[in-house]
Protein backbone atom coordinates (compact mmCIF):
# COMPACT_ATOMS: atom_id res chain seq x y z
CA UNK A 1 0.00 0.00 0.00
CA UNK A 2 1.02 3.48 -1.18
CA UNK A 3 1.01 5.38 2.32
CA UNK A 4 1.42 8.43 0.37
CA UNK A 5 -2.01 8.65 -1.26
CA UNK A 6 -3.37 9.34 2.24
CA UNK A 7 -0.85 12.22 2.86
CA UNK A 8 -3.23 14.65 2.34
CA UNK A 9 -3.60 18.48 4.08
CA UNK A 10 -5.07 18.50 7.58
CA UNK A 11 -6.86 21.48 8.69
CA UNK A 12 -8.52 21.42 12.50
CA UNK A 13 -11.86 23.46 11.63
CA UNK A 14 -12.29 21.83 8.37
CA UNK A 15 -15.93 20.88 8.82
CA UNK A 16 -17.57 17.76 8.45
CA UNK A 17 -13.95 16.21 8.11
CA UNK A 18 -12.57 12.89 9.44
CA UNK A 19 -9.12 14.72 10.24
CA UNK A 20 -10.49 17.38 12.40
CA UNK A 21 -13.09 15.27 13.95
CA UNK A 22 -10.21 13.05 15.54
CA UNK A 23 -8.52 15.70 16.78
CA UNK A 24 -11.42 17.06 18.19
CA UNK A 25 -11.57 14.02 20.53
CA UNK A 26 -8.19 13.65 20.77
CA UNK A 27 -7.33 17.28 22.15
CA UNK A 28 -4.38 18.92 23.53
CA UNK A 29 -1.45 17.74 25.99
CA UNK A 30 -2.06 13.89 25.30
CA UNK A 31 0.59 11.03 24.86
CA UNK A 32 -0.83 9.33 21.65
CA UNK A 33 0.09 6.56 19.70
CA UNK A 34 -0.90 6.74 15.92
CA UNK A 35 -1.17 3.44 14.55
CA UNK A 36 -0.40 3.92 11.06
CA UNK A 37 0.77 7.09 11.27
CA UNK A 38 1.55 7.23 6.81
CA UNK A 39 3.67 9.97 6.56
CA UNK A 40 2.82 11.94 9.47
CA UNK A 41 -0.01 14.41 7.74
CA UNK A 42 -1.91 13.82 11.06
CA UNK A 43 1.15 13.18 12.95
CA UNK A 44 2.17 17.04 12.05
CA UNK A 45 -1.42 18.15 13.51
CA UNK A 46 -1.32 16.61 16.69
CA UNK A 47 2.30 17.81 17.60
CA UNK A 48 0.64 21.44 16.34
CA UNK A 49 -2.31 21.10 19.17
CA UNK A 50 0.67 20.22 22.14
CA UNK A 51 0.50 16.42 21.60
CA UNK A 52 3.73 14.49 21.92
CA UNK A 53 3.15 11.47 19.08
CA UNK A 54 4.63 8.11 18.52
CA UNK A 55 4.04 6.48 15.53
CA UNK A 56 3.49 2.97 13.86
CA UNK A 57 3.82 2.31 9.79
CA UNK A 58 4.59 -0.58 7.74
CA UNK A 59 6.08 1.56 4.90
CA UNK A 60 9.57 2.50 5.68
CA UNK A 61 10.30 5.61 3.90
CA UNK A 62 7.00 7.15 5.07
CA UNK A 63 7.78 6.77 8.80
CA UNK A 64 11.01 8.22 7.92
CA UNK A 65 9.25 11.16 6.80
CA UNK A 66 6.67 11.17 9.54
CA UNK A 67 9.58 10.73 12.35
CA UNK A 68 10.33 14.31 11.20
CA UNK A 69 7.11 15.28 13.80
CA UNK A 70 6.97 12.16 16.15
CA UNK A 71 8.96 11.50 18.73
CA UNK A 72 9.78 8.10 17.20
CA UNK A 73 8.34 5.45 14.43
CA UNK A 74 7.89 1.88 14.94
CA UNK A 75 8.24 0.18 11.76
CA UNK A 76 6.29 -3.22 11.21
CA UNK A 77 3.26 -4.48 10.02
CA UNK A 78 0.49 -4.81 12.54
CA UNK A 79 -0.68 -8.32 10.90
CA UNK A 80 2.33 -9.87 12.77
CA UNK A 81 4.37 -7.28 14.95
CA UNK A 82 3.69 -7.37 18.90
CA UNK A 83 2.73 -3.80 19.91
CA UNK A 84 3.10 -4.92 23.40
CA UNK A 85 6.58 -5.80 22.47
CA UNK A 86 7.70 -3.10 20.41
CA UNK A 87 6.27 -0.56 23.04
CA UNK A 88 6.97 -2.09 26.00
CA UNK A 89 6.02 -0.63 29.54
CA UNK A 90 5.10 2.80 27.43
CA UNK A 91 1.43 3.86 28.10
CA UNK A 92 -0.76 6.56 26.35
CA UNK A 93 -3.48 8.64 26.76
CA UNK A 94 -5.07 8.20 23.67
CA UNK A 95 -4.21 5.59 21.13
CA UNK A 96 -5.55 6.63 17.50
CA UNK A 97 -6.21 4.51 14.40
CA UNK A 98 -7.09 6.29 11.69
CA UNK A 99 -8.31 4.42 8.53
CA UNK A 100 -6.54 1.71 9.80
CA UNK A 101 -8.89 -1.47 10.98
CA UNK A 102 -9.99 -2.03 7.25
CA UNK A 103 -6.93 -2.62 5.87
CA UNK A 104 -6.09 -5.28 8.50
CA UNK A 105 -7.33 -9.62 7.51
CA UNK A 106 -7.79 -9.12 11.41
CA UNK A 107 -8.51 -6.00 13.48
CA UNK A 108 -9.33 -7.50 17.11
CA UNK A 109 -5.95 -8.31 18.33
CA UNK A 110 -4.68 -4.94 17.24
CA UNK A 111 -7.50 -3.09 19.15
CA UNK A 112 -6.67 -5.61 22.38
CA UNK A 113 -3.13 -4.69 21.95
CA UNK A 114 -3.84 -0.82 21.95
CA UNK A 115 -6.27 -1.57 24.86
CA UNK A 116 -3.33 -2.63 27.05
CA UNK A 117 -1.31 0.42 25.96
CA UNK A 118 -3.65 2.81 27.49
CA UNK A 119 -2.73 5.25 30.26
CA UNK A 120 -5.31 5.16 32.85
CA UNK A 121 -8.53 7.35 31.56
CA UNK A 122 -6.89 6.98 28.19
CA UNK A 123 -9.19 6.11 25.50
CA UNK A 124 -9.17 4.79 21.75
CA UNK A 125 -10.57 6.66 18.38
CA UNK A 126 -10.73 5.16 15.43
CA UNK A 127 -12.44 5.94 12.07
CA UNK A 128 -14.11 3.86 9.45
CA UNK A 129 -15.61 3.43 6.23
CA UNK A 130 -19.30 2.83 6.17
CA UNK A 131 -20.40 0.00 4.21
CA UNK A 132 -23.88 0.99 4.20
CA UNK A 133 -23.55 4.35 2.50
CA UNK A 134 -26.34 4.71 0.22
CA UNK A 135 -24.21 4.58 -2.92
CA UNK A 136 -22.47 1.64 -1.57
CA UNK A 137 -26.35 -0.11 -1.64
CA UNK A 138 -27.28 1.56 -4.63
CA UNK A 139 -24.15 0.31 -6.61
CA UNK A 140 -24.94 -3.39 -5.10
CA UNK A 141 -28.41 -3.03 -6.74
CA UNK A 142 -27.29 -2.27 -10.02
CA UNK A 143 -25.18 -5.67 -9.83
CA UNK A 144 -21.46 -3.60 -9.36
CA UNK A 145 -18.81 -3.84 -7.02
CA UNK A 146 -16.17 -1.91 -8.44
CA UNK A 147 -13.03 -1.43 -6.41
CA UNK A 148 -11.12 2.37 -6.02
CA UNK A 149 -7.91 3.33 -5.41
CA UNK A 150 -9.61 5.91 -2.61
CA UNK A 151 -12.66 5.93 -0.81
CA UNK A 152 -15.65 3.79 0.25
CA UNK A 153 -14.34 0.81 -2.08
CA UNK A 154 -10.98 1.36 -1.59
CA UNK A 155 -8.78 -1.60 -3.02
CA UNK A 156 -6.27 -1.96 -0.15
CA UNK A 157 -10.19 -2.34 2.28
CA UNK A 158 -10.14 -6.06 3.46
CA UNK A 159 -12.86 -5.44 6.44
CA UNK A 160 -16.25 -3.59 6.29
CA UNK A 161 -17.83 -2.09 9.03
CA UNK A 162 -21.51 -0.74 9.43
CA UNK A 163 -21.75 1.25 12.79
CA UNK A 164 -23.59 -1.77 14.21
CA UNK A 165 -20.16 -4.32 13.38
CA UNK A 166 -18.13 -1.15 14.56
CA UNK A 167 -19.50 -1.64 18.07
CA UNK A 168 -19.41 -5.05 17.96
CA UNK A 169 -15.58 -5.03 17.04
CA UNK A 170 -14.62 -2.61 19.77
CA UNK A 171 -17.07 -4.80 22.31
CA UNK A 172 -15.36 -7.88 21.71
CA UNK A 173 -12.10 -6.08 22.37
CA UNK A 174 -12.91 -4.63 25.77
CA UNK A 175 -13.65 -1.33 24.73
CA UNK A 176 -17.07 0.77 25.38
CA UNK A 177 -17.81 3.59 22.90
CA UNK A 178 -18.77 6.81 24.66
CA UNK A 179 -19.05 9.37 21.62
CA UNK A 180 -19.28 9.13 17.60
CA UNK A 181 -18.88 11.46 15.56
CA UNK A 182 -19.41 10.90 11.32
CA UNK A 183 -18.72 12.13 7.94
CA UNK A 184 -22.13 12.80 5.71
CA UNK A 185 -21.61 12.51 2.23
CA UNK A 186 -25.12 13.05 -0.07
CA UNK A 187 -26.82 10.57 -2.03
CA UNK A 188 -24.94 10.04 -5.04
CA UNK A 189 -21.99 12.71 -4.41
CA UNK A 190 -19.32 9.79 -3.32
CA UNK A 191 -16.47 8.66 -6.10
CA UNK A 192 -18.90 5.59 -6.85
CA UNK A 193 -20.47 7.04 -9.50
CA UNK A 194 -23.57 6.67 -9.12
CA UNK A 195 -25.98 7.97 -11.49
CA UNK A 196 -29.18 9.50 -9.68
CA UNK A 197 -31.06 9.44 -13.18
CA UNK A 198 -30.80 5.52 -13.38
CA UNK A 199 -32.23 4.94 -9.93
CA UNK A 200 -35.73 4.95 -9.12
CA UNK A 201 -37.07 7.42 -6.57
CA UNK A 202 -39.63 4.74 -5.33
CA UNK A 203 -35.77 2.80 -4.16
CA UNK A 204 -34.01 5.70 -3.04
CA UNK A 205 -36.49 7.27 -0.21
CA UNK A 206 -37.01 3.74 1.89
CA UNK A 207 -33.20 3.56 1.68
CA UNK A 208 -32.62 7.37 2.97
CA UNK A 209 -34.66 6.84 5.98
CA UNK A 210 -32.00 4.66 7.43
CA UNK A 211 -30.35 7.39 9.86
CA UNK A 212 -26.90 6.41 8.73
CA UNK A 213 -27.88 5.96 5.03
CA UNK A 214 -25.24 9.14 4.06
CA UNK A 215 -22.77 8.81 6.61
CA UNK A 216 -19.29 8.07 4.90
CA UNK A 217 -17.11 7.11 7.67
CA UNK A 218 -17.44 6.92 11.29
CA UNK A 219 -14.94 8.62 14.22
CA UNK A 220 -15.48 6.64 17.64
CA UNK A 221 -13.99 7.27 21.17
CA UNK A 222 -13.92 4.01 23.14
CA UNK A 223 -12.71 3.68 26.52
CA UNK A 224 -11.44 0.60 28.42
CA UNK A 225 -14.56 -1.21 29.52
CA UNK A 226 -12.81 -2.35 32.36
CA UNK A 227 -15.17 -0.66 35.08
CA UNK A 228 -17.75 -2.49 37.15
CA UNK A 229 -21.13 -3.78 35.98
CA UNK A 230 -23.31 -0.99 36.79
CA UNK A 231 -21.09 1.19 34.47
CA UNK A 232 -20.87 -1.08 32.12
CA UNK A 233 -24.33 -1.05 31.69
CA UNK A 234 -24.54 2.83 31.91
CA UNK A 235 -21.95 3.24 28.76
CA UNK A 236 -23.90 0.39 27.00
CA UNK A 237 -27.25 2.44 27.93
CA UNK A 238 -25.39 5.99 26.73
CA UNK A 239 -24.82 4.04 23.70
CA UNK A 240 -28.43 3.02 22.84
CA UNK A 241 -29.28 6.57 24.02
CA UNK A 242 -27.08 8.26 21.09
CA UNK A 243 -28.53 6.04 18.54
CA UNK A 244 -31.95 6.56 19.40
CA UNK A 245 -31.10 10.25 19.48
CA UNK A 246 -29.55 9.98 15.90
CA UNK A 247 -32.62 8.17 14.79
CA UNK A 248 -34.94 11.10 16.26
CA UNK A 249 -32.61 13.74 14.55
CA UNK A 250 -32.98 12.00 11.11
CA UNK A 251 -36.53 11.17 11.49
CA UNK A 252 -37.05 15.46 12.26
CA UNK A 253 -35.02 16.06 9.22
CA UNK A 254 -37.03 13.77 7.21
CA UNK A 255 -40.35 15.70 8.88
CA UNK A 256 -38.74 19.44 8.27
CA UNK A 257 -37.92 18.26 4.58
CA UNK A 258 -41.82 16.98 3.55
CA UNK A 259 -43.00 20.22 5.67
CA UNK A 260 -40.28 22.35 3.42
CA UNK A 261 -41.97 20.73 0.60
CA UNK A 262 -45.64 20.64 1.55
CA UNK A 263 -45.33 24.45 2.12
CA UNK A 264 -43.78 24.86 -1.36
CA UNK A 265 -46.39 23.00 -2.97
CA UNK A 266 -49.08 24.59 -1.16
CA UNK A 267 -47.56 28.08 -2.25
CA UNK A 268 -47.74 27.18 -5.62
CA UNK A 269 -51.55 26.33 -5.24
CA UNK A 270 -51.66 30.12 -3.45
CA UNK A 271 -50.32 31.27 -6.31
CA UNK A 272 -52.16 29.84 -9.14
CA UNK A 273 -55.90 30.24 -7.00
CA UNK A 274 -54.47 34.06 -6.70
CA UNK A 275 -54.32 34.33 -10.67
CA UNK A 276 -57.47 32.42 -11.23
CA UNK A 277 -58.88 35.35 -8.98
CA UNK A 278 -57.21 37.74 -10.80
CA UNK A 279 -58.88 37.04 -14.10
CA UNK A 280 -62.52 36.24 -12.72
CA UNK A 281 -63.34 40.09 -13.73
CA UNK A 282 -61.90 39.40 -17.33
CA UNK A 283 -63.69 36.41 -17.87
CA UNK A 284 -66.90 38.02 -16.30
CA UNK A 285 -66.46 40.56 -18.50
CA UNK A 286 -65.98 38.26 -21.58
CA UNK A 287 -69.09 36.36 -20.49
CA UNK A 288 -71.35 39.49 -20.59
CA UNK A 289 -70.03 40.74 -23.80
CA UNK A 290 -70.81 37.26 -25.37
CA UNK A 291 -73.96 37.69 -24.36
CA UNK A 292 -74.24 40.74 -25.45
CA UNK A 293 -73.44 40.03 -28.88
CA UNK A 294 -75.79 37.14 -28.50
CA UNK A 295 -78.68 38.86 -27.87
CA UNK A 296 -77.84 42.10 -30.16
CA UNK A 297 -80.27 43.07 -32.93
CA UNK A 298 -77.67 42.35 -36.03
CA UNK A 299 -77.84 38.70 -34.58
CA UNK A 300 -81.90 38.68 -34.25
CA UNK A 301 -81.19 39.64 -38.38
CA UNK A 302 -79.08 37.14 -39.10
CA UNK A 303 -81.17 34.69 -37.26
CA UNK A 304 -83.36 33.52 -40.31
CA UNK A 305 -80.24 33.22 -42.86
CA UNK A 306 -78.40 30.99 -40.14
CA UNK A 307 -81.33 28.80 -40.21
CA UNK A 308 -81.55 28.70 -44.16
CA UNK A 309 -77.88 28.21 -44.27
CA UNK A 310 -78.29 25.08 -41.63
CA UNK A 311 -80.96 23.60 -43.89
CA UNK A 312 -78.68 23.89 -47.21
CA UNK A 313 -75.95 22.12 -45.36
CA UNK A 314 -78.33 19.26 -44.39
CA UNK A 315 -79.35 18.84 -47.68
CA UNK A 316 -76.25 18.76 -49.34
CA UNK A 317 -75.16 16.65 -46.87
CA UNK A 318 -77.93 14.17 -47.62
CA UNK A 319 -77.40 14.11 -51.44
CA UNK A 320 -73.95 13.22 -51.52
Amino acid sequence: MDAGIYDVPVDPSAPNNVHAMTLRFVGSSKRVLEVGCASGHVTRALVAQGNTVIGVEIDPEAAKTAAEHAERVVVGDLEVMDLDVELGDDRFDVVVLGDVLEHLRDPLPVLRSARRLLAPKGFIVISVPNVAHVDVRLMLLSGRWDYRDLGLMDRTHLRFFTRASARKLLADAGLAVVDIDRVVVPAFATELGVDAHTVPTDIVGPLLEDPDAETYQFVIKAVADDADAATSAALARLAELDDELLRADHGLALAHANLTRCEQENASLRAELSELRDRIPMLEEHSRALHELLHSRSMRVLAPLRRVYGAVRQRLSTDA
